[in-house]
């Protein structure tokens, strides 16, 4: 299967560069691997988040194309089984499934969908609906690509013996004997967790540990980042002054970094800390020049079939400053699926900041039922993260 085609979700752990390929635009993280920690206490967020998926799935009903009505139906369904409603997400999945059944005959990806639909479910604990989701798949090779990585999933589950069995349905001899070989190094490890949890702690930890150390460093790259991490973190303490002069320092190294995710992204961090401090005609200016910067980093790793969310950011900070039109603006220029990632991604990161009055216009300023309904699923996102936060402290 060498498409390009998208599907807006994706299974951690499907490691086959085919799958990569074809699933491009990554799934809204779930948030948390209980579902069932909503604190009684929380009765206006609950209702709030209720009304909000009560809308979306209403809207669903309005889409036009079966295939982004499918995409819907399974966000639905991976919020819902995340607040704990088992029952509705189950039926949210399989009305998903039989949209996919209902394909018109030249949709070469409806096995593949299918595959994914198997992949959110093992996800998230539906362990019977995704085995019942495999047995759908018709084509013997994604059927063999399916149990392979719905079998590797459930074995992060912890559920061994269950993953094993997928093993006969794997066609090929060498895949198999892979599969079966992961599994063995997945129990070892479960019997052997002492492993440190803070090895991937970013560059800033080791080699920037405060201002003066980026004086230090090497190349404009790590030093524009340095300078733009610690002007950021200024502004958070309330040292404006001190937080504008250290991202005026961030912003003038960043010309000199030749990668363009890695400059896009340091302006926009620089924007955000100009924010934070108190001056919008400096985070403005400095937004304005990332843009183009991180929409040509954007079709540049489009062209290498890879994946960034440089353009997500942007939008984030668009819709959080209120500039609702050159949000739009900017999602537009995304491919339809990144698109509609997007929406839901940047109106719960617009939540998650403590902006829920933009998410909301920025919800409600999509024109197409299929654009609001994920925006609305992303704000559900966010108010259900935050509720099980205040819960777990509890």
């Amino acid at each position: 299967m060498g498409s390009n085609a998208t599907f807006p979700f994706h299974a951690p752990g499907a490691c086959r560069n085919k799958i990569r390929r074809a699933a491009l635009v990554l799934a809204p993280v779930l948030v948390c691997s209980s579902a069932c920690c909503i604190g009684r206490g929380e009765v206006q967020s609950d209702t709030e988040f209720r009304s909000l998926l009560t809308e979306a799935a209403r809207l669903t009903g309005q889409v036009e194309s079966l295939r982004d009505r499918m995409v819907v139906l399974v966000r639905l369904a991976l919020a819902n089984w995340e607040s704990g409603d088992s029952t509705t997400a189950k039926t949210n999945f399989d009305e998903a499934l039989e949209l996919v059944d209902g394909f018109p005959p030249q949709e070469h990806f409806a096995d593949f969908y299918r595959q994914s639909i198997a992949e959110a479910r093992m996800e998230v604990g539906d362990v019977e609906g995704a085995d019942r989701t495999l047995g759908r798949i018709k084509d013997h090779s994604q059927r063999s690509e399916a149990f392979r990585t719905v079998g590797l999933l459930q074995a992060r589950r912890r559920d061994f013996a269950g993953a094993i069995l997928k093993a006969p349905a794997i066609q090929d001899a060498e895949d198999r004997d892979e599969f079966l070989q992961s599994i063995s190094e997945m129990q070892l490890e479960a019997s052997n967790r002492h492993k440190s949890q803070g090895e991937d702690e970013w560059l800033y930890a080791d080699r920037c540990p405060d201002i003066a150390a980026a004086d230090g460093l090497d190349t404009p790259d790590e030093k524009a980042g340095c300078l733009a991490y610690w002007g950021g973190q200024l502004a958070a303490e309330g040292q404006f002054g001190a937080a504008l002069e250290i991202l005026s320092r961030a912003h003038k190294e960043s010309d000199l970094i030749m990668d363009l995710t890695l400059r896009a992204y340091t302006l926009e961090e620089v924007a955000r800390g100009q924010a934070h401090a108190g001056s919008m005609n400096e985070a403005s200016r400095s937004l304005a020049e990332a843009k183009p910067i991180a929409l040509a980093a954007y079709r540049k790793i489009k062209l290498d079939n890879g994946w960034t969310s440089i353009v997500q950011n942007l939008v984030e900070l668009e819709v959080e400053w209120g500039d609702i039109e050159g949000a739009g603006s900017t999602l537009a220029q995304l491919e339809n699926g990144e698109k509609m990632n997007g929406l839901q991604l940047v109106a719960r990161a617009v939540v998650e900041n403590g902006h829920k009055k933009e998410a909301l216009d920025w919800a409600t300023s999509q024109i197409f039922p299929r654009d609001r309904a994920l925006a609305l699923i992303g704000i559900a996102d966010a108010l259900l993260s935050q509720t099980q936060s205040t819960a777990i402290g509890h």
